[in-house]
């Protein structure tokens, strides 16, 4: 068995796959509206601060927590936007869950996470 071909087949299944499908037609459907779209990723690139401030151990402040909820809520009031968010989500989940089967298959996990009684010596 090929390693390399094993993993075009993935990729192409991948592809062939609902989800996908689903994702890349809402993805082109927000495409046709530039305002929407800006939108959306205005919206990605602020989940992405909130969550790289939060992962430097801030807390949110309650203003700032109130104006992400208003934000979250008005973009997901837009059709196109919240299709295209279901679309990556259900997309996402699958993608996750083939990346977690690989990983623990070749155990890259180490068993760093294993409290001391289950680890290399239990």
């Amino acid at each position: 068995m090929n390693v390399y071909d094993e993993a075009n087949n993935l990729a192409r299944a991948l592809k062939e796959c609902t989800e996908y499908k689903n994702f890349v037609a809402a993805k082109e459907k927000l495409e046709q509206d530039p305002e929407k779209f800006e939108m959306a990723k205005d919206y990605m690139r602020r989940q992405m601060e909130i969550q790289s401030f939060q992962m430097l151990g801030n807390e949110l402040s309650e203003e700032q927590i109130s104006a992400y909820n208003t934000l979250a809520n008005t973009i997901m009031g837009i059709p196109e936007i919240a299709e295209f968010f279901q679309a990556q989500m259900y997309f996402s989940v699958i993608f996750q869950d083939i990346t977690d089967i690989m990983a623990k298959a070749v155990d890259l996990g180490m068993h760093l996470f294993d409290s001391e009684e289950e680890g290399c010596g239990a």
